[in-house]
């Protein structure tokens, strides 16, 4: 995979970036960086500006099957924003992706603040643009895909609908999934080294937060995307391209959260009520024992979210 530092966006979505800045910034991104005079500015038509690594080619040749294009960028409003940008110059393939130091407005489900400080991971990447139907499908493949990519490192994690990742109880990252016309990007964010405090989350709503480092995982966060995104691409081709359609709700139940077990369900901003949480429907919702009158009766809602009782 081709990795690039912008170091002039000129879009304005992201902030200057150099070698030594993105050293300065974390100890894990020092770790990725080594010695910025290794680094080789190159600009290009349009006035955008990289650094490219030792070893690395000035430009991708784009052809057929290619790994993807990673970008680093600096503080920025949020990765998706950078990346959208790049779609807009027609700079953005199926599989290429943005990754983010720190973002100054993170947004996830329903436009909530997402905490981007140094040391996470923050990134955008490009799903291609013809996914099967049901394409409401994708975002729950997108969670099964990262939950699978985690276990295969050796940690036990699933993906708690509609769109967070945790380990146990914990929240350890999450995903956003925008469209505009015909190209879908996804937005991932994880917590590596570092996990919001108990009082930046939602009162009564939010699991706790966790970080990959408490299990013992301690990835830099180019080498994790890199890894992630290669994972990405094979499942991808494997279970969707191959078959010309997503994997079984059946077999994605196996990577959800929560299963068989009782939650708070919250529908809108003032539906809540308990519920048992069945599975997934075929269409990507969620199916769930509730009881009505005084009988249980099962249902599937298609918005909302789900805290453990």
């Amino acid at each position: 995979m081709i990795v690039r530092i912008l170091g002039r966006d000129p879009s304005g979505e992201a902030d200057a970036l150099t070698p030594a800045d993105l050293a300065a910034s974390h100890p894990l991104w020092a770790a990725f960086v080594g010695p910025p005079d290794g680094w080789r500015e190159v600009s290009e038509e349009g006035g955008a500006v990289f650094f490219v690594g030792p070893g690395q080619k000035d430009h991708d040749p784009g052809t057929g099957g290619h790994p993807g294009r990673l970008t680093v960028c600096g503080p920025c409003s949020s990765s998706l924003d950078v990346a959208w940008a790049m779609v807009r110059a027609g700079d953005f393939r199926p599989f290429d992706s943005v990754l983010a130091v720190s973002q100054r407005g993170g947004r996830g489900q329903l436009r909530r603040e997402w905490d981007s400080p140094p040391g996470n991971l923050y990134a955008a990447f490009a799903w291609p643009g013809d996914p099967p139907d049901p394409e409401s499908l994708l975002p729950v493949f997108t969670g099964y895909v990262l939950a699978r990519h985690l276990s295969s490192l050796g940690i036990e994690a699933g993906f708690k609908w509609p769109n967070d990742l945790v380990i146990g109880e914990k929240k350890i990252g999450g995903t956003l999934l925008e469209q505009r016309g015909e190209r879908v990007l996804a937005g991932v964010g994880i917590n590596l080294t570092r996990a919001p405090s108990p009082e930046k989350l939602r009162a009564n709503h939010a699991l706790l937060a966790g970080t990959l480092a408490e299990h013992g995982l301690f990835p830099g966060p180019v080498r994790f995307w890199t890894d992630l995104v290669k994972f990405l691409q094979t499942c991808y081709h494997d279970c969707v391209t191959a078959s010309c359609s997503f994997p079984p709700v059946s077999r994605m139940e196996r990577k959800l959260a929560f299963l068989g077990r009782n939650v708070l369900v919250r529908e809108g901003g003032t539906d809540v009520y308990p519920a048992c949480v069945l599975g997934l429907a075929e269409d990507g919702g969620l199916r769930l024992m509730r009881r009505v009158d005084g009988r249980n009766r099962e249902c599937v809602i298609h918005s909302g979210g789900i805290t453990l009782l």
